[in-house]
């Protein structure tokens, strides 16, 4: 079994590849970096070679993803800022106060790249270091500002080239596959996670550990919507391959709210008073699952003829799985019954939309590669103005975060920038690089990257300064060098304090080459990360901060607004079930939101934390909530075209009974936000609801109706602690 170990991580890194190809991308910064070094030696031109090397690396930083159009963007918007934010820092370096006054604007605009997600803090890196070093080596005549101009675009220009030529052989549609294997996997993780105990050998997972997987699963969701945010609804049948796979990302969203649906159903069910028999059938139901999740990740993105079998297989097993569990009787306890028939029909209805998806992808042709996917015109279609006036609306959305944190990282960087200038410390510039890369929107994270940045920083420093003195003639430096662009970037949503350490050793030993480092500058690296760190600590302490015993109320309130909305759509609308994935998706997003400002407030330091288990009981009651009308609209999808008609007099009732128990709630949760605007329903005698209640949607509203009630009680004694406070 040990022997076996190093093969089996190979071979899940190796499919951990497949599906996010961080070695891909250092490889990419790899190509890009180490060529013009390695030109620089062989010509004697070491100068030049490095800064065309720094420039390609800093906008290799940026990570592409999305359709090939989307990448040809990213790399032009990256060669144009690199260009303006180089050229800025080259002409105000040889002054303090102007150098100062220009990284007051740029430590701004770079925070607010942020608002682009992750593709922005790639940009926000490439934008903030090219000005630094830059600024630190400032052009003293008009020739050297030519010369420095063409070295930079030199870099970036052999950027874009070596990022297309590998962007060009890709399939065409590969990233938005990609992006729905990536939501399989997570469904493929969710089903693990509600499987555990019904094994008989491990513990069942917790309601957090179930409610964190299915926040991997909205956040697998959002980043497909983010880069291929044409839904089904806004997609046009003639464009055939954009329909099927937007048919495929929702049925794929579906079998994920299928899952959390089944485990709902056995939450209340107690594995020790179970009939052994009956727990296996079950863990075997969850096996078969999985698996059959997993090799339709594997499907989706590489359409292989083989990997279709392999699925075909895994299905079969689970239909199998299905008839074995109808077959056993459960007379002794009849609601243990209801909750396998439940079980069953909910896995059938899964079944029934892995056999759609498996369609969709039938009926698509080969992926053909870039190159013969795009024509001319297409191509032309991709620098289209109105993508860059989107980006840059989204850009400057100067919302409370995003705003607050580009004001706070600005003043840091500047205090930073000012005091490396006034003192002319060596190689100083590390201070106000230090403090945008460790400075984050929240005080739990900063601190956090804050310790890994010291530490990876202090070990990179001495390693790379063993390295340095290493006889030149065994090249170690030089293959270090090239394996340090790889793993920096393999490394880096990982584990940060592995990815500081190989940033560091990967600019000692790029420095190293035009001029040697010696042991006093590396310590001199060292306090200047230390000082940048603390001053990225201090600052999100005391400059504006966002702490979340603020803002924790604030997003809980916005959670259960939306979940208000989403109920009213669902019962008050006359077409409730048009587009309803938006509205829980909307719901869904609020209530992650609610979670993770949690999550921060109890890292934050400071007492005053007595509330929180009534904050995390308002967050389940609201999750709770969602998931119940989540299945009611998993029972409108599937329900046949002869049931139909309005609600009876009787269920409306119900319904209304649900609305005032919401309509109290709605009126408390103005004192956690009072700037929140909510219009209030009233219940209407002569309404029905536009759909006929089953009695699965009963018994859901019946669950509603209760976790109303007691999010009320627990609202009602927040508003109390707070008033008496």
């Amino acid at each position: 079994m040990f022997k076996l170990q190093p093969y089996k991580r190979l071979s899940e890194a190796i499919q951990n590849e497949a599906f996010e190809p961080m070695f891909a991308w250092g490889l990419r910064m790899a190509i890009a970096g180490a060529v013009p070094v390695i030109w620089g030696i062989a010509t004697h031109h070491i100068s030049p070679g490095v800064w065309i090397a720094l420039t390609a690396e800093c906008i290799c930083w940026v990570e592409l993803k999305g359709t090939f159009g989307q990448r040809i963007r990213v790399l032009l918007g990256g060669t144009f800022l690199a260009f303006v934010f180089a050229i800025l820092g080259s002409i105000t370096g040889t002054s303090i106060w102007i150098s100062t006054a220009a990284m007051l604007v740029v430590a701004f605009i770079s925070s607010l790249f942020k608002n682009l997600g992750d593709r922005g803090s790639g940009l926000s890196i490439c934008v903030y270091l090219l000005f630094i070093i830059c600024n630190a080596y400032p052009a003293t005549s008009f020739d050297e500002l030519k010369t420095r101009a063409f070295l930079v675009l030199a870099g970036a220009g052999w950027t874009v080239l070596v990022s297309l030529l590998i962007a060009l052989f890709m399939p065409a549609r590969q990233p938005y596959r990609r992006s729905i294997a990536l939501i399989w996997k997570a469904i493929s993780g969710l089903i693990v996670t509600v499987s555990k105990g019904w094994d008989g050998k491990t513990p069942r997972s917790s309601t957090r550990d179930i409610y964190l997987q299915e926040k991997e699963l909205r956040t697998a969701i959002d980043a497909s919507l983010t880069f291929h945010s044409a839904t089904v609804h806004q997609v046009s049948k003639k464009d055939k391959h954009e329909y099927q796979l937007a048919q495929l990302r929702k049925a794929t969203a579906l079998i994920g709210t299928h899952i959390i649906s089944i485990s709902g159903e056995l939450e209340g069910v107690n594995t020790k008073t179970i009939d052994t028999s009956l727990q296996l059938k079950i863990s075997g139901l969850f096996s078969a699952l999985q698996q059959a999740a997993d090799r339709m990740a594997v499907y989706v993105l590489t359409l292989r003829p083989e990997e279709e079998l392999l699925l075909t297989s895994r299905l079969s097993r689970l239909n199998k799985l299905v008839l074995l569990l109808k077959e056993y009787k459960v007379d002794s306890d009849p609601e243990l019954a209801i909750t396998i028939k439940r079980i069953i029909q909910l896995t059938e209805r899964a079944m029934k939309l892995f056999d759609s998806c498996l369609a969709r992808l039938k009926e698509m042709d080969d992926d053909l590669p870039v190159f013969r996917s795009y024509s001319l015109y297409k191509t032309l279609y991709t620098l289209h103005p109105k993508h860059w006036i989107n980006n840059l609306v989204l850009l400057f959305n100067f919302n409370t975060f995003t705003t607050r944190y580009a004001l706070r990282a600005a003043a840091a960087a500047t205090v930073a920038m000012f005091i490396y200038k006034w003192f002319n410390i060596d190689h100083g510039y590390w201070l106000p690089f230090s403090v945008i890369i460790v400075l984050q929107p929240y005080f739990g994270a900063t601190f956090k990257k804050a310790v890994q940045r010291i530490a990876g920083t202090i070990v990179g420093g001495l390693v790379g300064g063993l390295l340095l003195r290493v006889h030149t003639g065994m090249h170690i430096k030089e293959i270090m060098l090239c394996l340090s662009f790889i793993f920096m970037v393999y490394y880096l949503r990982r584990n940060y304090g592995i990815a500081a350490f190989i940033i560091t050793l990967n600019l000692v030993l790029l420095f190293n080459i035009e001029a040697p480092v010696t042991q006093g500058l590396i310590i001199t690296r060292a306090l200047a990360t230390i000082g940048g760190a603390a001053l990225a600590v201090i600052a999100g302490f005391a400059l504006l901060p966002n702490w979340d015993r603020k803002w924790l109320p604030v997003h809980l309130a916005n959670a259960i607004h939306t979940n208000y909305e989403y109920f009213l759509f669902t019962f008050f609308s006359p077409a409730p079930n048009v587009n309803w994935t938006r509205m829980k998706r909307n719901a869904e997003s609020k209530n992650s939101n609610a979670f993770d400002s949690f999550s921060r407030y109890m890292q934050e330091p400071g007492g005053g934390k007595k509330t929180y288990s009534t904050y995390f009981q308002l967050i389940t009651h609201n999750v709770r909530l969602t998931r119940e009308i989540n299945n009611i609209h998993l029972e409108e999808e599937n329900r046949t075209a002869s049931d139909t008609g309005t609600a009876t007099p009787e269920q409306q009732e119900r319904i209304n009974d649900c609305l005032y128990h919401f309509n109290d709630i709605i009126q408390l949760i103005s004192n956690f936000d009072p700037e929140i605007k909510i219009e209030v329903l009233l219940s209407d005698e002569n309404y029905l609801s536009p759909f006929r209640l089953t009695e699965h949607e009963l018994l859901y509203l019946d669950k509603m109706i209760i976790e109303l009630q007691e999010m009320h009680y627990d609202l009602q004694k927040l508003v109390d602690v707070n008033g008496k406070a």
